[in-house]
């Protein structure tokens, strides 16, 4: 989209994927995308460990808005809650881990946007 929007997030469906549930609000199935920037609310299942993995050329930002978990990498492991952001620069390895038995709620920004949902 080439206009400024508003996007309430609550019209924006989750979707299943493997960790949980995820949605696009600035997203190539969102109202509005954009190629150099996506945004996008993942609620991690309780007792979800995501692999180490990386992101060859882009930078994600994992903001918790709720719950609590553990951002790794190989510097180590890290306690993730509301407020923190977890910063992952392109080409570092990298997993989201929830241990609890509490979904853990994230914003999840990368750059430059995934091409497909």
């Amino acid at each position: 989209m080439s206009k400024a929007c508003v996007i309430n997030e609550k019209d924006c469906p989750f979707y299943n994927v493997a960790w949980g549930q995820t949605k696009g609000i600035l997203a190539a199935e969102s109202v509005a995308s954009n190629p150099d920037l996506q945004i996008r609310i993942t609620e991690y299942k309780p007792f979800w460990e995501h692999s180490l993995h990386v992101h060859p050329r882009q930078a994600e930002v994992i903001f918790v808005l709720s719950g609590s978990g553990v951002s790794e990498t190989q510097e180590g492991r890290n306690p993730i809650f509301p407020g923190c952001a977890a910063y992952i620069p392109a080409g570092v390895e990298h997993a989201t881990l929830n241990p609890n038995p509490e979904p853990l709620r994230v914003l999840i920004i990368k750059s430059p946007a995934d091409l497909q949902k």
